[in-house]
């Protein structure tokens, strides 16, 4: 039996190592001594042990604690941003356990059914179609490959199901926004005013305000992309509708309190900061709230997303536009969001109606919420991309014109 193709599976070299440390007899090293030449001439000879020995003695220091951290990165007092009273802070990763109910009690908002009559949209032929391409190209026609997370299947915890390639969630999530606003851009070329909107990538916006008993609310938002125009969004309700909201009692979490799992921290930042605040004016027009993320979340911890994330920024902008101590701004500011994953979207419209939140009592904020919808009933590389549900692109250029 010939063993070449076994043999040639050992390393050679591997074994001439092994041998040399085996054989200590290869290993020796003589000591022929100092040639006489150089001893005649009177050089100095020093041993190389001796030499190697010696090494430079450096002298001892102390490092700063905790050894050279920045002081923005300090977890206690030394840190700039450090408060001795704590704060709630309210943000993106925050899970509320009675979602939307809860965070419309935190601003102080109250809930809709149904988006205004004028953003509804309508159906047509065309739009399917362009929409139902532009949704195919995300997630068949993305040439950008990678291993997916190993599927899991609950009733089934033992079944191990095969790695897959393909676009990531993250990436998905994106481009259908991208992709949706591109096909507006390109359906509302001829109308003056859809030439004024402005597309703005992972903007950030924070916001302070104080409670009656003394609690701090920080809110903090971060979305996906935000489209802005020069000419803020007219209201929605009249100042008689307006007003009949203080009549409206806010969602009741008895016996929970209202800080039922909110984060406390002592390292916060009370000024409040706005994106869009150069010297050209920009409002805010709408707001895409995304959930790139594998893990589950209940759909109204989303739409609980979504309104922290309205709230955060036209509270941003009415400060921005009418000063830091505005309670009831002159004007209500309007904004408009959509909240998606990679298989549905959701809509809704914030109306900032007062920014003073110290009790429940008075004017409240209004939002008018279309819950999420499926974009497709299948997706997979087998069956291809089927039941498109071609009105959420309706509403979503209805959003886009208004």
């Amino acid at each position: 039996m010939r063993l070449t193709h076994v043999l040639y599976k050992q390393r050679v070299h591997y074994l001439f190592d092994k041998l040399w440390k085996d054989r200590r007899t290869l290993r020796r090293v003589d000591d022929f001594g100092v040639p006489k030449p150089i001893l005649q001439e009177g050089f100095k000879v020093f041993d190389a042990l001796e030499v190697t020995k010696t090494e430079e003695k450096l002298e001892p220091f102390e490092l700063p604690e905790p050894y050279c951290e920045p002081v923005t990165a300090a977890k206690d007092s030394r840190n700039p941003d450090w408060h001795d009273k704590e704060a709630y802070l309210i943000h993106k990763s925050t899970r509320l356990l009675e979602g939307d109910k809860h965070m419309c009690l935190l601003t102080k908002t109250l809930r809709c059914e149904g988006t205004p009559k004028p953003l509804q949209g309508y159906e047509s032929s065309q739009h399917e179609t362009a929409a139902f391409e532009a949704l195919w190209r995300v997630h068949f026609g993305d040439c950008y490959q990678i291993k997916l997370p190993r599927k899991l299947d609950v009733t089934k915890p033992h079944w191990r199901f095969p790695r897959e390639f393909g676009v990531p969630i993250q990436r998905r999530v994106s481009l259908v926004l991208d992709n949706f606003n591109e096909l507006c851009e390109k359906l509302t070329s001829h109308e003056p005013g859809a030439m004024e909107h402005a597309l703005f990538k992972d903007l950030y916006s924070r916001v302070s305000l104080q409670k009656d008993d003394g609690n701090l609310m920080v809110f903090t938002s971060e979305v996906d992309s935000v489209l802005t125009s020069q000419k803020p969004l007219a209201a929605h309700s009249s100042p008689q509708e307006v007003a009949a909201t203080a009549e409206v009692p806010l969602p009741d979490l008895f016996p929970a309190k209202y800080t039922l799992d909110l984060d406390t921290r002592n390292i916060y930042r009370m000024d409040d900061f706005f994106p869009l605040g150069g010297n050209k004016p920009r409002h805010i027009h709408t707001l895409h709230v995304t959930h790139p993320y594998y893990y589950f979340w209940f759909p109204e911890q989303k739409l609980a997303r979504a309104i922290l994330a309205c709230f955060t920024f036209a509270a941003a902008q009415a400060r921005h536009i009418y000063g830091v101590d505005t309670l009831t701004p002159p004007e209500p500011v309007v904004v408009q969001c959509t909240y998606s994953d990679v298989n549905s979207m959701g809509f809704l419209v914030y109306q900032l109606n007062t920014l003073n939140l110290a009790n429940d009592e008075g004017v409240k904020n209004q939002v008018w919420v279309e819950e999420a919808q499926p974009l497709y009933s299948t997706c997979s590389r087998e069956e291809g991309l089927q039941g498109h549900n071609g009105l959420l692109f309706d509403r979503f250029l209805a959003f886009y014109r208004s």
